[in-house]
């Protein structure tokens, strides 16, 4: 019983500890909070090319069923602002891009008698501003059963194409 016990402590302790390092400093949650009062978010850590690269990601709903993202260096400073938006919202020479190069497909057999529906959204469309207050677009598309990021300029153009294993 003693070794359940002291079995029990131990793991309880490991996720005590493990929790501790994956929450953001104060500096951060305050700078948050400043930044973006009364918004209930749910954070994460993500590494960059080297060990002390650490950045913190806040997620949180900005308006009625619209994400954001505000990322924070491990300073508190802030890096950038991410949020979902329709794929209308796009420049439009990004959307001339996406239609040519990433069609959305519709589905064969629809599920019930009405007409062919556009498949479920494939894209994912976001407006990204920077701590330098520089806008540019990031899209999530399936090309070839093959996911991507694009990055297109405030203007709409395609700055860089980047494969998500």
């Amino acid at each position: 019983m003693k070794n359940f016990y002291l079995f029990a402590c131990l793991v309880c302790c490991n996720f005590m500890i493990g929790q501790a390092i994956l929450l953001p400093s104060e500096t951060i949650r305050t700078a948050f909070e400043q930044q973006f009062p009364r918004k209930k978010q749910i954070w994460t850590m993500e590494y960059g090319k080297n060990e002390n690269d650490i950045r913190f990601v806040a997620k949180f709903i900005a308006a009625a069923k619209t994400q954001a993202y505000a990322v924070y260096e491990s300073d508190g400073t802030f890096k950038s602002y991410k949020e979902q938006i329709p794929s209308a919202k796009l420049p439009q020479n990004a959307q001339v891009y996406l239609d040519a190069n990433y069609p959305i497909k519709a589905n064969a057999k629809p599920k019930s008698k009405s007409k062919a529906v556009p498949a479920a959204t494939v894209r994912e469309a976001y407006s990204v501003v920077d701590a330098k207050n520089r806008t540019t677009y990031e899209v999530r598309a399936v090309k070839d059963g093959k996911n991507y990021n694009l990055i297109f300029d405030q203007e709409g153009n395609l700055i860089k194409t980047i494969q998500i294993a």
